[in-house]
């Protein structure tokens, strides 16, 4: 009977999050499963017309670039938020016994907390080739050579708009890393210590490897966060120049509410949401090791 009880309470307490659960993500997953199937402009009747939206993808020179600029996200992007995310939380580690320590967290941390929006027009207005703070120094220290049209070139937009994405990143996985740090038993780092092993060696062959789990939720994290990237391209550049910043959650959003386009739109989702969950996997599983 008491078994029958705990069963029930159960079933009763994980109820509202499943209503909600099967609402928010479940139905819409299943309503732009079918609507990808349809050509529908938002208004009037809606087309039939089977597979063809995942037919035009593999011509369609424009998701195709999305597609490629997605990957150079993933790869620009997990490797920077990584390493800057480890040294930073090692670095603020150190400062622990000192009055600093809070201070110095607290300021890693804010960028992450800022609204994605207030960053993107922040950056921007430090990178506008005119007014932009950016040149300014550079003109100002005598490095006028230097000065760019920082989103207006294909060859500079794009590493703007990582470094812009990577500086809010940063500062969660920093605050993340460093809680590991700091739950680390004190004994095996001074083992480490009457050892004679530098502060170089004790990070490399203390530290780091006592860091296996939290590091594998950070690439998890960050390949998520990287797949979704969509304010900074889209407030910074537009997706632009020549579609050198644009990301396949740009197009897919461009499609929907500039082309209307629902039903390419929807396609594009479903692709995306698969593409989303095999990259997951296989990450999970690198990083799982001798323990997959």
């Amino acid at each position: 009977m008491q078994h029958r009880n705990e069963k029930w309470a159960i079933i009763i307490f994980l109820l509202p999050a499943t209503v909600l659960y099967f609402l928010f993500v479940i139905y819409p997953s299943i309503e732009a499963l079918r609507m990808s199937f349809y050509n529908w402009r938002g208004l009037g009747t809606k087309e039939w017309i089977g597979f063809d939206h995942y037919k035009y993808m593999f011509v369609d020179s424009s998701f195709i670039n999305a597609f490629l600029v997605t990957g150079k996200y993933i790869l620009f992007l997990m490797p920077i938020v990584l390493l800057v995310s480890i040294i930073i939380a090692l670095s603020i580690a150190k400062l622990i016994r000192t009055r600093w320590f809070n201070l110095y967290r607290a300021i890693t941390f804010f960028p992450y907390i800022l609204p994605a929006v207030a960053i993107a027009m922040l950056w921007a207005t430090i990178f506008n080739p005119v007014s932009g703070m950016l040149n300014g120094i550079l003109e100002a220290v005598g490095l006028e050579e230097w000065t760019r049209e920082w989103l207006g070139r294909e060859s500079t937009a794009f590493g703007s708009v990582v470094f812009v994405t990577a500086w809010q990143m940063v500062g969660f996985y920093s605050v993340l890393i460093l809680s590991s740090i700091l739950n680390i038993p004190e004994e095996l780092l001074e083992a480490a210590d009457i050892d004679g092993a530098s502060r170089f060696q004790k990070n490399i062959y203390v530290i780091l490897p006592m860091l296996k789990d939290i590091l594998q939720v950070v690439l998890i994290f960050t390949l998520i966060n990287t797949l979704k990237v969509f304010e900074m391209p889209q407030l910074m550049t537009g997706g632009g120049p020549n579609g050198s910043t644009e990301p396949i959650s740009l197009y897919m959003y461009e499609q929907a509410f500039s082309n209307f386009n629902f039903g390419y739109a929807s396609a594009i989702g479903v692709v995306f949401l698969i593409l989303t969950l095999i990259a997951s996997v296989l990450t999970l599983r690198i990083t799982r090791g001798d323990r997959s």
